[in-house]
């Protein structure tokens, strides 16, 4: 209730739920990760826009709703690794843009680079 969302529409809306025990959670005394599968993007949105805003809440305890990014992605975002570094040093923000590139800021300009080549 606490997501504006009746109990029964978030139901509908979830195709299956489970719990992931990862090496991250054990190595860090965390407790296992729940992932869920939407059925409809729109209620995956709305669950992602809303809890942007607020922090989700379960028996007092704050919950942290990631996005998934697919493997693909991920995969040509490992390539990009030697420029965040740079930026990240330098205290420089960026953006990922999808599928593939970053755009950050530099010296008031604004930089896109969608290729490696030009990074």
């Amino acid at each position: 209730e606490s997501l504006e969302i009746t109990i029964e529409k978030r139901k509908d809306g979830m195709d299956e739920t489970f719990r992931v025990y990862t090496r991250y959670a054990m190595r860090n005394k965390l407790p296992r990760e729940v992932h869920i599968r939407f059925t409809k993007k729109i209620t995956k949105t709305q669950i992602l826009q809303m809890t942007r805003d607020k922090t989700l809440k379960y028996k007092e305890k704050e919950i942290t709703v990631l996005k998934q990014i697919p493997r693909r992605i991920r995969d040509i975002r490992i390539e990009y690794s030697f420029l965040t570094k740079e930026l990240l040093k330098r205290g420089i923000n960026y953006r990922w843009l999808i599928p593939e590139g970053l755009l950050f800021t530099w010296q008031e300009q604004r930089h896109r680079t969608d290729t490696l080549d030009k990074a």
